[in-house]
């Protein structure tokens, strides 16, 4: 859901797509109403920021970096993800807590280096490679809108209460 809000597409393509992921291709009645609380739990009750500008990058996947995640909950919160049962917020106060230096705290600065900011040619190069080494794939997100749109062509245009 992240990449979808730090996308450049129009706010009314990332409702579209946001409640049609979580809804299954069906768009809910009271859209406005489901938005809200969807955004609600994935922001763990705090305010979001529309007018925040998005990472010029993505930052974090987490279905790449689940093997990281893991590994970090299991070396500092002695969680193993794989077995234990938690709320999607104490899920995320726990990963907002993960120290700097912990695999996926690591790989999301790397990913966030602007390497224009680094005058030194030398440590601007071994950042470009670790910032290679942990780089994420591009989203197209125009082909993600028209795979909802067309998720929800094909269901119907049902809507839910």
């Amino acid at each position: 859901m992240g990449y979808v809000l730090d996308s450049p597409l129009l706010w009314a393509e990332k409702h579209d797509i946001l409640l049609l992921n979580v809804f299954g291709g069906i768009m809910p009645d009271r859209e406005g109403e489901h938005l809200y609380g969807v955004l609600n739990f994935y922001f763990c009750g705090q305010e979001l920021d529309k007018d925040a500008e998005p990472a010029p990058e993505r930052l974090l996947d987490w279905k790449k970096d689940a093997l990281r995640i893991w590994g970090d909950f299991r070396l500092y919160a002695g969680i193993d993800l794989k077995t234990a049962r938690m709320h999607w917020w104490e899920f995320r106060a726990i990963f907002d807590s993960l120290p700097p230096d912990s695999q996926i705290m690591t790989a999301m600065r790397y990913r966030g280096i602007d390497l224009g900011t680094i005058p030194d040619a030398k440590e601007r190069a071994r950042y470009a490679r670790m910032k290679r080494a942990v780089a994420l794939d591009r989203v197209d997100y125009e082909a993600e809108y028209d795979a909802a749109m067309d998720r929800r062509d094909m269901s119907g245009r049902h809507t839910i209460r």
